[in-house]
């Protein structure tokens, strides 16, 4: 099995690269309640953007676990650089919509979607018998999502949807979507649109 899981609600800070960017509060409760769900007992690696939010949504897992944890930047968040986008969900509207164009500067969706698939296929590879859990962002696994799903393009309204701390499972080393992202269960949601 493939546990995709979404980061953690972040701290949004203009002045700092989204990179980098902290938990909130939101974030941390969200946190707390996915180290306490029984799928973690399954689970023989987690693979992490090399984005620190990344691994901050699975810190206490980390801390009470001794789960091997591999660092793959190709899980890494569309790249959008360090400019803030005042209308962010129209710019994601835009790029979705031209998955061959780079709009205002950020990686094209189609550049994102075929180094995310990259990244897939060498898990595959090299972890064909181990349940994994690899975490990650909104916009790249929306773009994975569609891929499994055969769609044409990310549905930006799916996007919306999705949750911070969101949890789909994937048939490994299959990858069928078995079950959809849906809100860590007890957590605080909080989604894209809001």
């Amino acid at each position: 099995m493939l546990y995709l899981i979404t980061h953690a609600h972040t701290q949004q800070k203009k002045e700092t690269d989204a990179t980098r960017w902290g938990l909130s509060d939101g974030g941390q409760a969200q946190v707390a309640v996915l180290a306490r769900l029984p799928f973690w007992g399954e689970v023989d690696r987690i693979v992490l953007s090399s984005e620190p939010k990344t691994r901050l949504t699975v810190a206490p897992v980390l801390a009470g676990t001794k789960i091997p944890v591999t660092v793959d930047p190709r899980f890494d968040e569309l790249r959008r650089g360090r400019e803030w986008v005042g209308d962010y969900g129209t710019r994601v509207a835009r790029v979705f919509a031209n998955p061959g164009q780079s709009i205002g500067g950020w990686e094209a969706a189609g550049k994102a979607a075929a180094r995310f698939l990259e990244g897939i296929h060498r898990l595959v590879l090299a972890y064909p018998q181990e349940t994994l859990a690899l975490v990650g962002h909104g916009l790249t696994f929306s773009l994975f999502r569609a891929h499994l799903l055969r769609q044409e393009q990310v549905s930006f309204t799916d996007w919306q949807r999705l949750s911070f701390c969101a949890l789909a499972q994937v048939d490994w080393p299959g990858l069928t979507l078995v079950e959809d992202f849906l809100p860590v269960p007890g957590a605080p949601i909080t989604n894209r649109g809001d």
